[in-house]
C-alpha cells in the first residue's frame, strides 16, 4: 500500500511549518518538453513559397517566412543535408528583405530550386515562438559589436541561431563590414553543454581567423545555466582564437553569478556579452504592461485572490490606452500562425474573446467585462460550458502529428524524483486516443461571467503547444486540469466527465485517473521549478502554497491506485 499523506511530509521550515522543497539542478523536475516534430521537407518547402509569395497582401508573410526559412536551414543542417548551402542563401536574402536590402523576387526564386529531403525534423525558435524575440533586434546591436576587426565570423545557435545569424550578417553588411556565418549545434545535458567543431567547421574557423576576423556568437538567451554559450566560444578558444576576439551576442541580461554552469560566473565574464535592446518595448510605449503577472492588478484587485505565476515565463502582454483591448504576444512564424488562427476561432465560436490580428506575432483581444471566477462559483452551468468547450477542442483542435510517448515518461520521471514512487504505467498507455491541441489553462480566473457575452474562456491559444508539457495529447489533460483546478468532489467531477461524454461521443473515464495525476505533477514541477527565480517574497509564497496542494492531491490520488504504484513513497 501507499503510505499515508502524513508520512511524507515536505521538510520543515521554522515552527514546524511546511518549507519549500529543495533546490538544485540534480533535483529538476521535466517541465519543458522537447519541441521537436517530424514534417515534410517538400511541404515546408510549399509553404514557405506560399508565404513569401504574399509579402504584398499581408505584412507579416516575410517576417514569418525569413523565420521558417531559418527553421528549415536549422533542419537540413542537423540532417547533414546537400541542400544547405542553398538554404542558407534563401535565409540570407529573407533577412536582407526584412532589413529593406534585398529583393524579394530573388528569394522567391531561390525557393523554386530548393531539393529537401522528404521528412525533416524540426524545432519552434523559441524566442519566436514564446519571447517575442524580433529578429531585427540582432540588426540593431552591430552598431555595438567592436569596430575593429572590421571583419566578423558569425556563429549561429543553434535552432534559432540560424535566423538570427542571417540577420547579424544583414545588419554588418549595410555597415559596410564583410562578414560570413555558419551555425553549430552544442550537445549534452542543459545544465553542462559540449562543442566539438567538425572538421568543416574547424576548417572554416581557421580560414576566418587567417582573414583576422573577430568572432560573433548569437543565440537566444542565455538560459539557466549559460553553457550552451559557452560551450561554443570555449570550443573557439580551443581551436586558437584569441578570447578579445570573441563576442557573445544574447536576447537578455543575466547576472553571471546566477548560472548553473560550473565555474559560470568566472567563465562567462572572461568573455565579452553584449545583450540586444527589444524592438517590442518602443512599439508598445503607450500602452499598460500586463505581462510579469502584473495582469492581476488590473483584473482580480483582491490580491489575496491572486494566482501563482512564474512571472519570468509569462507571454508579454499590454493593455490598449483606451482599455478596450489587450495585446498579447502569441507567436511569430509557423507556430504563431497557427495561434493566431486558433485565436481567431475561439473567438469566432463564442468561446473567447473577439480577436485581430496586431502584426509581428501579437493578437489584440476585446477586454471582456465581468466577472473573474473562483471555485466557489461553480455550478452545473458552469460544467456544462466547460464540458461544451472541450469537446469544441476535441473536435476542432486536432493535430495529425505523430505523438511521443515523452508525457507518460515525463509523469514517471516526476514521481520518482519527487515521491520516489514507481508508477506502472503499460507501453504507451498515456498515447493520447485523438491528439488534440489542449487548453492547458483550466484554472477559474481564466473564465469570465459576463452579463452580455455569456461564459467567456480567456488564455486558450497556445499554452497546449508551448515549450512546457503536455503539447499535442489527449483532451483528457484539459478535463483532469479542470477537476484539479477547481477542486471538483466526485459528484461534480463525474457530472463534467458524462456531459463532455454527451457532446463528444468520448469516454474518458478508464483513463483519466492517470491524467490527474499527469496534471498534478506537471503543476507541481512547474511551481517548484518557479520558486527560486522569483524575486518577489509574496510571488514565492504563492507559488510554494500551489506546490504544496498539487503535492497533497498527487498523493490523494497515488492511495487511489495502489495497485499501479510499484515502490513506496519515500519520507521526502
Amino acid at each position: 500500500m501507499v503510505a499515508s499523506t502524513a508520512s511524507v511530509r515536505g521538510p520543515q521550515g521554522a515552527n514546524g511549518e511546511e518549507a519549500g522543497p529543495p533546490f538544485a539542478p540534480s533535483t529538476d523536475l521535466w517541465i519543458f518538453r522537447a519541441g521537436g516534430r517530424i514534417v515534410s521537407g517538400p511541404g515546408m518547402v510549399s509553404e514557405l513559397a506560399r508565404e513569401i509569395s504574399h509579402t504584398a497582401s499581408r505584412p507579416d508573410a516575410l517576417l514569418d517566412g525569413l523565420i521558417l526559412a531559418g527553421q528549415l536551414e536549422s533542419a537540413l543542417a542537423d540532417s547533414g543535408s546537400e541542400a544547405l548551402g542553398r538554404a542558407s542563401s534563401l535565409t540570407d536574402a529573407l533577412a536582407q528583405a526584412v532589413c529593406g536590402q534585398g529583393l524579394i523576387s530573388e528569394a522567391r526564386e531561390m525557393v523554386k530550386a530548393l531539393r529537401v529531403p522528404p521528412s525533416l525534423t524540426v524545432s519552434p525558435p523559441e524566442g519566436f515562438t514564446y519571447y517575442a524575440l524580433h529578429p531585427a533586434d540582432f540588426t540593431r546591436i552591430v552598431t555595438r559589436i567592436p569596430a575593429e576587426p572590421t571583419s566578423c565570423a558569425v556563429i549561429g545557435i543553434r535552432s534559432i541561431g540560424t535566423t538570427l545569424g542571417a540577420m547579424t550578417i544583414a545588419g554588418l553588411k549595410s555597415q559596410g563590414r564583410s562578414a560570413a556565418r555558419i551555425s553549430v549545434r552544442p550537445s549534452g545535458h542543459p545544465y553542462s553543454r559540449s562543442m566539438e567543431f567538425s572538421e568543416h567547421e574547424l576548417d572554416w574557423v581557421r580560414e576566418q581567423t587567417v582573414t583576422g576576423a573577430q568572432f560573433v556568437i548569437v543565440d537566444e538567451g542565455p538560459g539557466r545555466s549559460g553553457s550552451t554559450f559557452l560551450s561554443v566560444a570555449e570550443a573557439l578558444v580551443r581551436a586558437g582564437v584569441a578570447r578579445s576576439l570573441i563576442t557573445l551576442v544574447g536576447s537578455r541580461q543575466t547576472n553571471p553569478a546566477s548560472l548553473f554552469a560550473t565555474d559560470a560566473a568566472s567563465r562567462w565574464n572572461s568573455f565579452r556579452f553584449l545583450s540586444t535592446l527589444p524592438l517590442v518595448s518602443t512599439r508598445f510605449e503607450r500602452y499598460r504592461y500586463l505581462g510579469g503577472g502584473e495582469w492581476r492588478g488590473v483584473f482580480l484587485p483582491q490580491r489575496e485572490h491572486w494566482p501563482e505565476s512564474w512571472t519570468q515565463m509569462e507571454r508579454l502582454k499590454f493593455m490598449a490606452p483606451d482599455h478596450h483591448t489587450l495585446v498579447k504576444f502569441e507567436g511569430m512564424g509557423w507556430m504563431g500562425k497557427q495561434s493566431r488562427e486558433r485565436a481567431i476561432l475561439l473567438g469566432e465560436e463564442g468561446f473567447a474573446p473577439a480577436v485581430v490580428s496586431h502584426g509581428e506575432g501579437f493578437v489584440e483581444y476585446a477586454i471582456v467585462r465581468g466577472k473573474r471566477l473562483r471555485a466557489c462559483d461553480l455550478t452545473s452551468q458552469i460544467l456544462e460550458r466547460m464540458a461544451s468547450y472541450c469537446a469544441f477542442r476535441a473536435a476542432a483542435c486536432r493535430v495529425s502529428e505523430t505523438v511521443t510517448a515523452s508525457l507518460q515518461e515525463m509523469v514517471q520521471f516526476n514521481l520518482h524524483q519527487e515521491f520516489g514512487v514507481e508508477l506502472s504505467l503499460g507501453e504507451g498507455e498515456m498515447l493520447p486516443r485523438v491528439p488534440v491541441l489542449v487548453d492547458g489553462r483550466m484554472q477559474p480566473h481564466e473564465w469570465i461571467a459576463s452579463a452580455t457575452e455569456g461564459l467567456i474562456k480567456t488564455d486558450g491559444v497556445s499554452h497546449g503547444d508551448d515549450h512546457f508539457f503536455p503539447g499535442p495529447c489527449d483532451v483528457a489533460w484539459d478535463l483532469a486540469g479542470a477537476a484539479i483546478e477547481w477542486d471538483l468532489d466526485r459528484e461534480e467531477f463525474n457530472y463534467l466527465v458524462e456531459q463532455f461524454r454527451l457532446r463528444s461521443g468520448i469516454n474518458v473515464s478508464s483513463y483519466l485517473h492517470f491524467y490527474l495525476i499527469a496534471y498534478s505533477i506537471f503543476r507541481l514541477g512547474f511551481t517548484r521549478m518557479a520558486m527560486p527565480t522569483v524575486d518577489d517574497t509574496d510571488e514565492r509564497e504563492r507559488l510554494k502554497t500551489a506546490y504544496w496542494r498539487y503535492r497533497r492531491r498527487i498523493l490523494q490520488l497515488l492511495e487511489a491506485r495502489p495497485d499501479r504504484v510499484g515502490a513506496g513513497l519515500s519520507a521526502a
